[in-house]
């Protein structure tokens, strides 16, 4: 029994001594760690059970002293339990601190498990307990469970970060998640170290790498721009500098911050001539500069680029800002009534725009904006509200505005009288289009076509699907040429009315492949221009044929567009082309009918015969006529009919180019990209026309020009 005794007195004695040490190492510790310790709260526990805070002022090895209630304490380490905080709310009431002293027991006896159930209980006692936190975070990572030890972590350098050195901690878990690939996490470590431990000697290569990792792999503008710019500040000597330094310029241009784009990026490039990133940065100026209406320094830092790359993708870029340096871009800013452009028409020198809110009217032969203002003001006042003009028809005695909800509009240009012709009147108040000549006026609705004869006291006369062969009511375009009415349906049916028989019929052309929709047409010399797109092959085009619908031939524009408003979203003029006639070798056919030489991305199709009969009538295949498919073959005593000699130059504009045709030589293509951004949206074409050597393009963002000579 007394040996019992004795040996539980000696092991009280020990334990005792083993905390002592421990107390005296770990105030040795801290004392090390944190000189500022005057900043510094100390919890004094008693053996008694008593429990005083103050401020720590310092330690021998044998006493210590705090400050409490503005005097100086000087106690013996034995017989005390002493622990450091920053925040007295993080201190621990007795229940919490007896879970927590558990905690530390179990660990001693090699329970974990156990430990961690009296860590959870302390931390229920009190939330903000950064030791228990601590305990816990460890036993988590000792299991390799990252996550959770991640988030324990997390808490103590938010709770306490300043008796607490994380980051190896922090480190190593970044580390491991950024060789995952788990770039988020790897980030969310790295920021800790740079929030809470910012004098630690990693600090200036983990704020470079987080930056990167920001950028590159996490698209977080707003977090990685502060944090780069404070990097290469801080630390310019540093191989990633350059990097960094590319990147801020780069960020800045991507969020609207030009100005500050432009000084870095000129900074850049003068410190790193010969950087990787060098053409990338003059190609952002240039960008930035066209942005800020800078068109002569676009192109100038554009064209030193195109000429001095000899990557191709680079040059293409250069190429496309050259191209938007070539656009003007009118908007409201510039007075437009607004900026959705619905209808656009030409009259000599001037151009007729339409908008939801009117009409407007505009000189163009100085290569400026001049609005004119009485004709559009007698014109939008003509209505009881501003006409939501859809379609303009003019020559140069009179012009016709169609709207959607008051009819139609004329206006006598010798006389400047108006009339108008509203749903009251028997017009319909939707006028999708209007076409005139010396001899009729036609209107395409959504009921159907009326046609007004001129001179003629009878009322107008009117074609629909129940009193004729016209082939849809609701009509989108139509178009009149000296023998024939060319329409074209909303869903894409293509109708035609013979002037010299008057009947109507729909065009049919084995030449236009099943699933084309033809949304266009347009007269240039002695041909008819479709458009046309076909959603099923995703691709588009247009066809050529003459005016009385004979001799097609469809060339396909693009392939592979997804979106159908891309696809359907195509227009074409064209004029007699009266350039001098270039020497060029005759393009030959191959077996498979494709002409050669033919610009890759522009395929021109086989042509077939065309058939045009009453709608009612059964069309009647011609055995030696094929739908065209490229593998098959043609057979060669079939001779093929020939295309149409009339040399023509084409326009052809889309949401994404602007392209020109000369269709003499197969290969004369060019293209330029069509402005990227318009006021505040991506391009979308309404409807086009070309005048006095200028393109001019309606758009749902405003409208643009730029010369095609």
């Amino acid at each position: 029994m007394l040996h019992q005794t004795l040996e539980k007195n000696t092991r009280r004695k020990k334990q005792k001594i083993f905390h002592l040490f421990a107390l005296i190492i770990s105030v040795a510790l801290f004392v090390y760690q944190h000189p500022v310790y005057s900043e510094q709260y100390v919890v004094v526990d008693t053996e008694n059970g008593d429990r005083i805070t103050g401020t720590w002022r310092g330690a021998t090895d044998t006493h210590f002293e705090i400050e409490y209630q503005g005097q100086v304490l000087r106690l013996p380490l034995a017989g005390h339990s002493i622990s450091f905080t920053s925040n007295l709310s993080h201190v621990a009431d007795r229940t919490a601190a007896k879970y927590y002293r558990n905690g530390l027991q179990l660990l001693e006896l090699g329970l974990p498990e156990r430990a961690k159930s009296r860590f959870e209980a302390a931390i229920e006692e009190l939330p903000k307990y950064p030791a228990a936190h601590y305990q816990l975070g460890l036993l988590h990572k000792a299991d390799g469970d990252n996550a959770n030890a991640f988030e324990r972590f997390r808490s103590v350098a938010i709770l306490d970060a300043a008796n607490y050195d994380l980051v190896p901690f922090f480190q190593e878990l970044g580390d491991a998640a950024f060789a995952s690939g788990d770039y988020a996490r790897a980030v969310d470590n790295y920021q800790l170290i740079l929030t809470y431990y910012p004098g630690h000697s990693v600090i200036p290569g983990l704020s470079y790498l987080t930056g990167f990792l920001l950028v590159e792999q996490l698209e977080n503008t707003t977090a990685a721009l502060p944090l780069l710019e404070s990097a290469v500040s801080q630390y310019p000597d540093r191989s990633e500098h350059e990097r960094a330094f590319f990147l801020i310029g780069k960020l800045q241009a991507a969020t609207d911050q030009l100005e500050e784009a432009l000084y870095t990026l000129q900074g850049f490039v003068v410190r790193y001539p010969v950087s990787e990133w060098v053409y990338e940065a003059r190609l952002i100026r240039a960008e930035v500069n066209l942005k800020l209406g800078r068109v002569v320094e676009a192109a100038s830092e554009a064209g030193l680029i195109y000429e001095s790359s000899i990557d191709e993708t680079v040059r293409e870029r250069a190429k496309q800002i050259l191209d938007q340096t070539r656009w003007i871009v009118y908007t409201d800013a510039d007075g437009l009534p607004d900026n959705q452009i619905q209808a656009i028409a030409s009259d000599n020198t001037r151009l007729w725009i339409g908008t939801p809110k009117g009409i407007m009217l505009f000189e163009t032969a100085y290569d400026k904006w001049l609005p004119i203002e009485d004709e559009p003001q007698l014109i939008n006042s003509a209505v009881e509200a501003v006409p939501d003009v859809r379609s303009i028809a003019v020559n140069s005695q009179e012009i016709w505005i169609g709207t959607r909800s008051q009819g139609a509009i004329h206006y006598n240009k010798l006389t400047n009288e108006i009339q108008t012709y509203s749903p009251i009147d028997g017009l319909p108040g939707w006028v999708r289009d209007i076409s005139v000549d010396e001899t009729e006026i036609w209107f395409a609705t959504d009921i159907g076509i009326i046609r007004q004869i001129r001179g003629s006291v009878d009322p107008p006369l009117v074609y629909n699907t129940q009193n004729s062969h016209l082939p849809a009511n609701d009509i989108e375009t139509l178009i009149l040429t000296p023998t024939r009415v060319w329409c074209i349906s909303v869903e894409g049916i293509v109708g035609t009315f013979n002037r010299e028989i008057e009947e109507w019929y729909t065009y049919h052309s084995t030449g236009l492949r099943e699933g084309m929709t033809i949304v266009g047409v347009d007269v240039a010399a002695d041909q008819l221009l479709f458009t046309w797109f076909n959603a099923d092959e995703k691709s588009n085009g247009y066809f050529r044929a003459d005016l009385d619908g004979g001799n097609g031939r469809p060339t396909t524009l693009h392939t592979g567009v997804d979106d159908e408003s891309k696809l359907r979203n195509i227009y074409i003029r064209g004029d007699l082309d009266t350039s001098p006639i270039p020497v060029v070798e005759e393009a030959s056919v191959d077996e498979e009918g494709i002409e050669e030489g033919i610009e890759e991305g522009i395929e021109a199709e086989m042509v077939e015969e065309i058939v045009v009969v009453p709608e009612e009538e059964v069309e009647m295949e011609d055995p030696s006529e094929s739908e065209f498919f490229p593998e098959m073959e043609v057979i060669e005593e079939e001779p093929l009919p020939p295309i149409p000699e009339v040399p023509l130059v084409l326009w052809i504009a889309t949401n994404d180019m602007f392209y020109t045709h000369q269709t003499r030589a197969a290969d004369a293509w060019t293209y330029t990209t069509t402005p990227r951004i318009v006021a505040g949206g991506l391009m979308a074409i309404q409807a086009f026309v070309v005048a006095n050597n200028r393109a001019w393009i309606a758009t749902a963002n405003g409208l643009v020009t730029m010369n095609v000579q």
